[in-house]
């Protein structure tokens, strides 16, 4: 497959997620929910293509860290489409792939010792319906952080469906090669588990999700104007959240 066939997949999902984003606009709760999944479906698919095509990944990694980073802003958004249709655990599912597209969008990769260094790192495209301008490093940092937090609210709030079914997929840049890796790259997405949580039941997931997002909002505050707000928030919310499962909140410096 040609880089030009395979922007063609990108083109259909952006148009799907225009479409979900009219549909949430009316009053049909599930015609917006059913868009949405759509729309994530095609932007998914779209990412598993770059992760196991033919190209090299150096040709196609900016291309491929702009779509995760799409692809955490759409799942975001239809979350809420998809609980209010009724479809909690698409929600949920939705919840794990953004959780995994943020990680792999993330330049600082997680860790706050490293988010300055990352801050250096050039804009990408901002794939996006309406998207105008370039994506920022900051950005991609803070919507990994977000999905963080989301992800363990989602936790705490709805247990125990939102645990993983199946065999949990570690969340790593390997993903072989072929239209059958493809396949499997796309239902591993939806079992996504963060490295740093392997091995942690669902509250010790939440607990340290919370924790990995305040460290990154901390992290951009101390290094971006304007990041305040954000640290604070997901401080709050790290308590809230721990108070709800009986633990300690941990301390993030």
């Amino acid at each position: 497959m040609n880089r030009r066939h395979l922007r063609a997949p990108l083109q259909s999902a952006l148009t799907a997620w225009r479409q979900a984003r009219i549909a949430g606009e009316g009053f049909d709760k599930r015609r917006t929910g059913l868009a949405y999944h759509l729309a994530v479906n095609r932007l998914h698919w779209y990412i598993s293509l770059l992760r196991t095509g033919p190209h090299p990944r150096s040709e196609v990694q900016d291309e491929l860290s702009a779509a995760c980073h799409a692809l955490t802003v759409l799942s975001r958004e239809s979350m809420p489409a998809a609980a209010a249709s009724g479809a909690h655990r698409y929600a949920v599912i939705h919840a794990r792939i953004a959780l995994a597209a943020g990680d792999l969008a993330d330049p600082a990769k997680g860790a706050p010792r490293q988010v300055a260094r990352a801050l250096e790192g050039r804009a990408l495209d901002r794939f996006d319906p309406y998207g105008v301008g370039s994506v920022t490093t900051a950005e991609r940092i803070a919507g990994a952080a977000e999905v963080r937090m989301v992800m363990a609210r989602l936790i705490v709030e709805h247990p125990p469906a939102v645990g993983v079914r199946g065999r949990r997929w570690l969340v790593t840049e390997e993903s072989g090669t072929g239209i059958s890796a493809a396949y499997r790259d796309r239902r591993n997405f939806r079992r996504a588990v963060l490295p740093s949580c392997a091995g942690l039941d669902a509250a010790g997931e939440a607990v340290r999700l919370g924790a990995e997002s305040v460290g990154l909002h901390a992290a951009l505050a101390r290094r971006t104007a304007g990041h305040a707000v954000e640290y604070e928030n997901a401080r709050v919310e790290l308590g809230r959240l721990a108070g709800r499962l009986g633990v300690s909140a941990p301390v993030v410096e």
